[in-house]
């Protein structure tokens, strides 16, 4: 063992001595109590959303980290860590997906999060507890010995234990219980994420790969955590004006919970398609906007003026749909709430940025998740 490790094997003993005790004389982690969890892209709109999140909103930021060039990796590390910092005063340990990074020209997956764990650690031995920045790495079930043996050696030095995310489908039960056993985990330091991905509707095949799933877990009450994770939203919207459609992956939570167990989580990913995609001109702003049963697509043509203004013109035409749709949530919701109703009445600033949309959604859709776990 090397000294380094030793130094935070210490001070991580010191911090657990700190922290609150439960009944029995256990140490309570910070994010054990989240009832939603929500899967975000590491992109600058979902940033901008991640401050408005409040404590006591019981919400699990999981972030999902793309492929970038190796002159990219730093700035992307910039904008993790400055987020996991931020998290981590609200009481929460970021979850940290860097399975996209596994392929391509930039650097792999574990080698980021080597990175990332470098930037939080503290320099000295003896430290408040303050000091300490932990994450919780994620491990995708089609990584290979390497990628999952790194990646379970740096959840150990962090110690908080690890996330593993099983793609639903392509994810059997052999090879999911063969991944466990190989990452040699405790069960109560591992939270299991089933990742259906994107939802159209209910599905009863999909329905039963996951109880299959949950079926072949031998120590299913044990978990630290069991997510079912997916998005209704569709990659690109083809209306125009406003419209809705049912919240898919509530309703396969649902039933995936009314079959299993109740300690079954929710988990979506936010107000964007599950799968990543290159960014690309649009002619149009459009606004996905979470209610209690539905989501509202409101989209519209960009006004015939020069590029920037037209944005903020056209965003303040989305913001006013919705502001007098019947299903605005009113401008004290969320931070996100706010600038909508500000863009609505002309006000507002840095309306022509193109994250603004996506950042004003996901707010909304941060505190939506709040009330849905405190409902």
């Amino acid at each position: 063992m090397t000294c380094r490790l030793r130094d935070r094997q210490a001070t991580l003993t010191l911090l657990e001595r700190t922290i609150t005790q439960g009944d029995g004389g256990r140490a309570m982690e910070p994010h054990a109590d989240f009832l939603t969890l929500v899967a975000l892209r590491a992109k600058k709109g979902e940033f901008m959303a991640l401050k408005s999140l409040r404590a006591d909103q019981s919400v699990q930021p999981l972030l999902m980290l793309d492929q970038v060039p190796e002159d990219g990796a730093e700035r992307l590390l910039d904008r993790v860590e400055s987020a996991v910092r931020g998290l981590w005063t609200l009481g929460r340990v970021a979850m940290i997906d860097a399975t996209n990074l596994a392929v391509g020209p930039g650097p792999g997956a574990a080698t980021v999060l080597e990175r990332l764990s470098h930037r939080l650690e503290p320099d000295a031995v003896l430290l408040l507890e303050d000091d300490l920045v932990p994450f919780i790495p994620v491990v995708n079930t089609g990584a290979d010995q390497t990628l999952l043996t790194r990646v379970g050696q740096l959840s150990g030095e962090i110690g908080y234990g690890c996330a593993v995310r099983a793609d639903v489908p392509g994810t059997t039960p052999a090879a999911l219980g063969h991944l466990l056993e190989r990452l040699a985990f405790d069960p109560a330091r591992t939270d299991l994420i089933l990742d259906a991905g994107y939802v159209a509707g209910l599905d009863q095949q999909l329905v039963d790969e996951l109880l299959a799933l949950l079926d072949s877990l031998p120590m299913y009450d044990q978990y630290r955590s069991i997510t079912v994770l997916s998005g209704s939203v569709p990659k690109q919207l083809e209306q125009i004006h406003h419209w809705e459609q049912p919240r898919f992956e509530e309703i396969l939570w649902r039933t995936i919970k009314a079959s299993a167990s109740d300690r079954i989580r929710f988990g979506d990913y936010g107000a964007v398609h599950p799968a990543p995609s290159e960014p690309w001109p649009s002619k149009h702003i459009n606004l996905k906007y979470t209610c209690s049963d539905h989501w509202l697509y409101l989209r519209e043509r960009m006004l015939d003026t020069d590029a920037e203004n037209a944005r903020a013109a056209t965003v303040r035409l989305v913001s006013s749909e919705l502001v007098n749709s019947g299903s605005f949530s009113g401008a004290d919701y969320s931070w996100g709430d706010d600038r909508l109703a500000e863009a609505a009445d002309g006000r507002g600033r840095g309306l022509g940025d193109t994250s603004a949309p996506v950042a004003f959604a996901t707010s909304h859709h941060l505190a939506y998740l709040g009330a849905f776990a405190a409902a």
